[in-house]
C-alpha cells in the first residue's frame, strides 16, 4: 500500500512506495509506475551513510537510499544486496527515455557506479543548469535542493509555499528517510526548466 504525503506547496499529494526487499508484484509494479505516467523527467535524491567496508575495520561513505519522484508518485529504494532489486534498479536507471534530475547528481552517479556498477544514461544537474541561467551563478551552484528550488521558482514568479511536509496517512517510518520532499523539489525544478525552454 502506498503512503501519501502532502508536499511543501500544501496542495500536491504524493503516493510513496518504499522498497526494502524484493516482492515480485510490488517491485515490478513500482518500476513501471513512472513509465505508466508517461513521465520523462524524474526527481532524484540519495541518502549517504558512513559504513564499515567489512575489510580491516575500515569505513567508507555509501549510498543507502534512493528517492525517485514525479508529479504524483515517489519510489524510495533502500539499497541492499538483493540482486533482484538491484537488477530492476539497474534497468530503470539506464532507461533512455527518462532524465533523472538532481542537485550535485554527478557525485551520486559516480558513487552508484563504483558501488553497484550502475550506469545512468540521461541526467540533469540542476545546480549547473541554474547557475548558467541565473545571475547569481556561483551561489546557485552550491545550493541544496530546497534552497535551489526556492530560488529558481521564486525568481520566475512561481513562489513556493514554505510549510513542512505532513503525513496524511498513518505511515510507519523509522525516520525521515521516507520523506519524498527533496526528490519532489528536484522534479519541480527540472520540470520548470523544461517549460521555460519549450
Amino acid at each position: 500500500m502506498a503512503n501519501e504525503f502532502v508536499m511543501r506547496d500544501g496542495r500536491t499529494i504524493i503516493k510513496t512506495v518504499i522498497i526494502d526487499k524484493y516482492e515480485s508484484t510490488v517491485t515490478d509494479n513500482c518500476w513501471n509506475l513512472f513509465l505508466q505516467e508517461c513521465e520523462t523527467v524524474i526527481g532524484f535524491d540519495t541518502e549517504w551513510s558512513y559504513l564499515p567496508t567489512g575489510k580491516d575495520d575500515k569505513m567508507e561513505t555509501r549510498i543507502v537510499l534512493l528517492r525517485f519522484c514525479s508529479r504524483t508518485s515517489c519510489l524510495i529504494v533502500k539499497l541492499t544486496d538483493d540482486h533482484r532489486v538491484l537488477e530492476k534498479l539497474g534497468s530503470f536507471l539506464c532507461n533512455k527515455d527518462i532524465v533523472f534530475a538532481g542537485v550535485h547528481i554527478q557525485k551520486d552517479l559516480d558513487k552508484l557506479q563504483k558501488q553497484y556498477g550502475f550506469e545512468v544514461r540521461n541526467f540533469m544537474d540542476l545546480n549547473q543548469l541554474a547557475a548558467v541561467r541565473e545571475k547569481y551563478k556561483f551561489r546557485l551552484s552550491l545550493c541544496g535542493v530546497r534552497e535551489l528550488a526556492s530560488n529558481v521558482l521564486y525568481s520566475y514568479g512561481s513562489r513556493p509555499d514554505f510549510m513542512p511536509v505532513r503525513f496524511s496517512t498513518g505511515i510507519q517510518v523509522e525516520n525521515a528517510a521516507a520523506d519524498p520532499g527533496d526528490a519532489y523539489d528536484a522534479y519541480r525544478t527540472a520540470k520548470f526548466f523544461y517549460q521555460i525552454d519549450a
